[in-house]
């Protein structure tokens, strides 16, 4: 049986000394193998809008608990890839988060994004909502990291 693979990329910019999303781009690889800037509206596919809103909340996830712990967050950047059955079955989420940190943040803000941080930020993505109500047979795999 053939399986379908749709894949979004994200990139979202964190200003400021309270760190909201202040600009959130989602881009989705059409058929064509080209990417296209995704704008939520009532035409799009239902099931595209599903796998938007299981990405946005990891991401939303992200951000928060970034938020909570002080850490100096600047920019997100994300390859998220969701496989299915041909009959449209979710398989497998993987998700590769990068997190790029504030250089013009103090060192002892820097100093908090530590392995024990990091462990913190990827656990508590597995409880987003979305996520915690995919079925127990789909593989999931979230990667964070940090960039420089």
């Amino acid at each position: 049986m053939a399986e379908r693979l749709f894949q979004f990329r994200l990139h979202s910019i964190h200003h400021g000394p309270d760190r909201q999303s202040e600009d959130v781009v989602v881009e989705f690889l059409t058929d064509a193998g080209e990417w296209q800037s995704q704008e939520l509206s009532l035409t799009m596919p239902g099931f595209r809008l599903y796998l938007i809103s299981l990405l946005l909340c990891q991401h939303v996830y992200l951000v928060a608990n970034a938020r909570e712990r002080g850490l100096p967050l600047q920019a997100v950047d994300a390859d998220f890839k969701v496989t299915t059955s041909s009959d449209w079955i979710l398989k497998r989420v993987e998700g590769d988060f990068r997190l790029r940190l504030d250089p013009a943040a103090a060192d002892q803000e820097r100093g908090r994004v530590d392995a024990e941080a990091m462990a913190h930020l990827q656990e508590r993505m597995t409880l987003c909502p979305v996520s915690r109500n995919l079925p127990g047979g789909v593989h999931k795999r979230i990667d964070l990291r940090l960039l420089g």
